[in-house]
């Protein structure tokens, strides 16, 4: 770290840290604490990645897995809306069939809303789909004693278990 330190002090012309950024094991400790971007602006619009603990949890926190307990969503606004000032129109957007990201419904459905009227989006996952699908979910089966587990569903639940199955 102290070459870097050095290498850096070289193309300042100030006299902040000049004797280093200390303790290496203190700036790896502060960057395991950085946030996320959570927020992006594109044109008119305002997106906000977000996300919040899914209810079920705090009622039968025993047959949620952990990558199911939380669950994520995209939140797009005007540029100009002023939340808990400006009250603006809002609609939910669940998952479709093969849509396993927020981008398609951001697209199609979010970006004309907020651009012809004033209506703004939240883009929210499914739960045990994208974000949220557990990568060892037959083995969760298994450890509840839940087994000889039948992969089926219709519609998006049918595009849903072939997906796990072939995981």
């Amino acid at each position: 770290m102290m070459n870097f330190d050095n290498l850096f002090r070289r193309f300042i012309l100030t006299q902040s840290f000049v004797r280093g950024w200390g303790n290496p094991f203190y700036l790896q400790e502060i960057f395991t604490y950085r946030r996320e971007k959570i927020a992006k602006q594109k044109g008119n619009q305002n997106y906000i990645n977000d996300r919040f603990r899914s209810p079920l949890v705090n009622y039968l926190p025993h047959l949620v897995p952990s990558q199911v307990a939380t669950a994520h969503f995209h939140l797009v606004l005007s540029l100009d809306h002023r939340f808990g000032i400006d009250s603006v129109p809002i609609e939910i957007s669940y998952d479709g069939t093969g849509d396993h990201g927020f981008s398609r419904r951001r697209l199609l459905t979010a970006v004309p809303l907020i651009n012809q009227y004033p209506i703004g989006s939240i883009i929210l996952g499914n739960p045990y789909y994208g974000l949220r699908k557990p990568s060892d979910l037959l083995h969760w089966c298994q450890k509840m004693k839940l087994t000889s587990a039948i992969l089926h569903g219709f519609s998006l639940g049918g595009h849903m278990a072939s997906l796990a199955f072939t995981k």
